[in-house]
């Protein structure tokens, strides 16, 4: 089956090219809707689920949360804000010891093939707002 490239879809891919801020598909169909006022969320939501499909973008689901999407493919973290919603890259510096997970999971017959970690609490404003308001 032949898949076209769309203009919608490049919309889609440009607007998650220039964002670092993880967004939502709500928030890329706002956006989008600023370059293509006859685009539909469905179509976003397809998009998203194609590019997500051929490893262009990553998507990043969230318990109790909207899911989020990703156009860094490197192997990397993220923090997930309970208060705002917001979705940031854990920097490069912090890193949690997975080297042996693989190997401990494979000895008791799993078979890992990726994985992702998300940090969970308050970003920096929202943790600022709570520690002024408590005074």
């Amino acid at each position: 089956m032949q898949v076209r490239n769309t203009n919608q879809r490049k919309i889609i891919l440009d607007i998650m090219k220039n964002n670092f801020s993880h967004p939502t598909a709500d928030e890329i169909y706002e956006k989008a809707r600023t370059i293509d006022e006859h685009i539909s969320l469905g179509t976003v939501y397809r998009n998203l689920g194609f590019l997500t499909e051929t490893g262009e973008i990553q998507k990043i689901c969230v318990t109790n949360g909207s899911d989020h999407y990703d156009s860094s493919l490197h192997e990397h973290y993220h923090f997930h804000c309970s208060k705002c919603g917001k979705m940031y890259d854990v920097p490069e510096t912090v890193r949690v010891e997975t080297s042996n997970f693989s190997d401990e999971m494979s000895k008791k017959g799993f078979n890992v093939n990726s994985f992702n970690l998300i940090f969970t609490g308050l970003c920096p404003e929202c943790n600022l707002k709570k520690i002024n308001f408590c005074y």
